[in-house]
């Protein structure tokens, strides 16, 4: 009988130890993925405020944008996977999402700006999608419907300007950059004086 529950003991550690395994695998990213969205940590950490004078709206831009982003570029391309941290691959496509409020018009602006890195980590090209979506900002729920809409049609609008057969070409396998550098990388500055 003290054999039995030891072996049942076992067996359910066993099968526990398996499924928190296969949970890590499922959010690991693709070991073959050829191209990996990177958003910035600050996308993900920093709230923006809508503009509205009646109301206080923050949210982060990073959780609104990931799965937007990360879901058209695979509906083109398959073997796309979201950067975590020193992963590498052939192409790196850095998207930087903004979004404005007008409380007068009933609009948001959102744009979204793709910046692809070659795997060394050369630029290959700038690229910009915006859109505008009518919408008001009150319950938190209807916000987010807004904001999820507005950037879905920007990432329509950059997908149809992102050249898509070239992303993930082959490249030098000694000559990859992790795509965690590719936010250490100088940001353009602009200078009003």
């Amino acid at each position: 009988m003290n054999i039995q529950l030891h072996q049942w003991r076992l067996i359910g550690a066993l099968a526990l130890a398996l499924m928190t395994n296969l949970a890590h695998a499922e959010n690991a990213p693709s070991a073959e993925a050829k191209t990996l969205l990177y958003i910035s940590p600050a996308d993900y950490q920093y709230s923006v405020r809508l503009l509205h004078p009646y109301y206080d709206y923050w949210f982060t831009q990073g959780p609104l944008v990931e799965p937007i982003a990360l879901q058209a570029l695979q509906d083109k391309s398959a073997d796309v996977a979201m950067c975590k941290a020193n992963e590498v691959a052939n192409t790196i496509v850095r998207i930087k999402p903004s979004l404005f409020y007008n409380p007068q018009s009933r609009v948001f602006y959102s744009k979204l700006e793709a910046t692809v890195y070659g795997g060394g980590g050369e630029l290959k090209g700038q690229y910009v999608g915006e859109a505008q979506q009518q919408g008001l900002t009150s319950v938190d729920n209807a916000t987010q419907f807004y904001l999820k809409k507005a950037y879905s049609l920007a990432m329509q609008n950059l997908m149809s300007k992102l050249p898509i057969d070239q992303l993930g070409q082959t490249a030098s396998a000694v000559n990859k950059l992790p795509c965690g550098m590719i936010g250490g990388q100088q940001e353009p500055k602009i200078g009003y004086y």
